[in-house]
């Protein structure tokens, strides 16, 4: 998907070099003065006035710490919402109506007291057969698969490092006890919350591996004392490097982190510009 972006690329200053792996990012003098990459068993360096690195909560803190840039907080706090499957099975209201993948949001385990004790959740309306269909007759849609997601702390033992061959390696223990004690907490609460519909039974269908927005492992705030880089995107130390994505996150709601990731990344733009 171009999303209208395709004037961009076809500029004739942008160049675009796919199948390419950058190693390190080559500084001296409080600047990136050079990036090397690898591209079919060859190295290059490039070279320019301004650097960005979006290459995930992952492969960014990687990059960084092979070009000799880990600081107190580079590759930690590696995190992502913390999610389970839940399924219900209605008693005579169909579902599965169209629209897209999410077709609700319930709010009411998110905000209040209770967050200073544990994780607010968010529950997802699913739009989707994601644990085979009801083999009932006549009762194929009356199912409403859930996710639910809470909060996550960061975890300086949740990390990113480089192996022998200086490639990423995540080291993780898992979620933090404030978001599991949230999911709990839902779990009780979830039949309260879906009393408006006819519950017949509900399902629990397990933790889910992943969110698939990881984040925190370079994140922002206000020096060098707390983070990476500022409320910019500017690492404090390189002030042409600018580090877009969700690496950038001091913390973690149980809301998807994409929408602010994009805007995050026009702040930074509109404060280079």
């Amino acid at each position: 998907v171009n999303n209208g972006l395709m004037h961009v690329f076809e500029h004739a200053d942008v160049s675009v070099c796919l199948g390419a792996e950058v190693r390190r990012l080559d500084h001296a003098g409080g600047s990136v003065r050079s990036v090397s990459f690898v591209r079919n068993g060859k190295e290059y360096s490039v070279s320019g006035d301004l650097v960005v690195l979006g290459a995930n909560a992952i492969q960014s803190p990687a990059i960084m710490l092979r070009s000799g840039l880990g600081g107190e907080f580079v590759g930690l706090g590696l995190h992502e919402s913390y999610g389970w499957n839940y399924e219900v099975y209605l008693d005579g209201v169909d579902n599965f109506d169209g629209s897209t993948i999410t077709t609700g949001l319930n709010f009411g385990l998110y905000d209040g007291p209770h967050r200073a004790e544990h994780a607010a959740a968010l529950v997802y309306f699913e739009n989707r057969w994601q644990h085979g269909m009801r083999a009932e007759k006549g009762r194929l849609r009356q199912v409403l698969p859930l996710v639910i997601v809470t909060e996550n702390l960061l975890d300086p033992e949740n990390r990113v490092i480089l192996d022998k061959n200086e490639n990423a390696f995540v080291s993780f223990k898992g979620a933090s006890d404030y978001a599991t004690k949230g999911m709990a907490k839902a779990l009780e609460r979830l039949p309260s919350l879906l009393k408006p519909l006819p519950v017949e039974q509900i399902f629990d269908r397990g933790i889910r591996p992943t969110e698939s927005h990881v984040q925190g492992t370079l994140r922002m705030g206000t020096g060098p004392a707390d983070s990476v880089v500022d409320r910019d995107m500017i690492h404090h130390r390189l002030r042409n490097l600018v580090v877009v994505g969700t690496s950038t996150y001091p913390s973690c709601s149980c809301a998807n982190p994409s929408l602010t990731a994009a805007a995050l990344s026009l702040r930074a733009a509109s404060r280079l510009a």
